[in-house]
């Protein structure tokens, strides 16, 4: 099998913080332990040159710094075994203190940029999902920009609908590394997957800033149907092309769906009608560009 960056896995521990979300009806399945261990488990023989571990929803309560350093306590108790190589940690964008708190993360040297999760329902019951839009939000706004001229990258997650207001922000900050998350959400139907095609579409002509991240690929198949998987990855990455797009697991939510190993295998099966140099790009070389992972470190 092929090398690869999984751009997006996830560790908690639920013996030491409490993540709202895994009470939630759906997230109850996975309230178990994912720490250190069970990941190398999963893994198992998949060659990861390097791994990103984005922030896995701890109460947004704590001070968010505590994920970041845990994990920094993490890599450092692993002398000589593979750990996350560099994190996406957590921060409310619209918080007085937003700037306190980046500095904070950004004492740790293996932390890359932040995601906060702006998809939103109104109606919502899960901890994890909004119920306002933080993109009609100003402060949010000058949040985001704060990212820049501290060299961080933002991971978006939000639904296509939100894509065209995330658009009109995003274009405004040319210089900031936008990865849009989970391939923009593609749903099932085909209505939806219309809108999602021409949202994304958009986005990736006028945000070229942006790299699309495909993962949790589960949300659009939970039975890991590979044909309309396969399908769905080689349409985002004719969208965005093979030089902005990079792959991730979701681990451990997608791994009801699927193993890990059976992951990586269908990654490569997805993407081998690309070149040589441009399935490197997709399965390498634009994760570590973009989360800035120098070459050689360990996974």
């Amino acid at each position: 099998m092929s090398s690869f960056v999984d751009a997006h896995l996830h560790l908690w521990d639920i013996d030491r913080f409490h993540y709202p979300w895994l009470g939630d009806q759906g997230g109850e399945r996975f309230a178990f332990n994912y720490v250190l261990d069970d990941w190398h488990a999963d893994v198992g023989n998949v060659d990861l040159v390097a791994t990103v571990h984005v922030q896995a929803e701890m109460d947004h309560t704590v001070d968010p710094v505590v994920e970041t350093a845990w994990l920094g306590e993490v890599r450092a108790a692993q002398a000589g075994r593979a750990t996350p190589t560099v994190c996406v940690g957590y921060a409310d964008l619209r918080a007085p203190d937003v700037e306190d708190v980046l500095d904070r993360h950004g004492e740790h040297d293996f932390f890359r940029g932040i995601r906060q999760e702006l998809w939103y329902d109104p109606e919502s019951r899960r901890s994890d999902i909004l119920t306002h839009n933080l993109l009609d939000d100003p402060a949010w706004a000058r949040g985001l920009a704060g990212l820049v001229p501290r060299g961080l990258s933002f991971d978006l997650l939000a639904w296509p609908g939100q894509l065209g207001r995330a658009t009109e922000i995003l274009r405004e900050l040319p210089e900031l590394a936008v990865v849009l998350e989970h391939a923009g959400l593609p749903p099932a139907d085909p209505e939806g997957r219309g809108a999602w095609r021409r949202m994304i579409t958009r986005f990736a002509r006028e945000v070229p800033n942006a790299t699309l991240k495909i993962s949790a690929l589960s949300f659009l198949s939970p039975a890991w149907d590979v044909d309309e998987l396969g399908g769905c990855v080689k349409e985002a990455v004719e969208i965005f092309g093979p030089e902005r797009c990079m792959l991730g697991s979701n681990f451990p939510v997608d791994r009801p769906a699927v193993s890990y190993q059976r992951l990586w295998s269908d990654m490569e099966q997805w993407t081998a009608g690309l070149s040589p140099a441009e399935q490197r790009q997709v399965r390498v070389e634009n994760a570590l560009r973009v989360y800035r992972i120098e070459p050689g470190a360990a996974a």
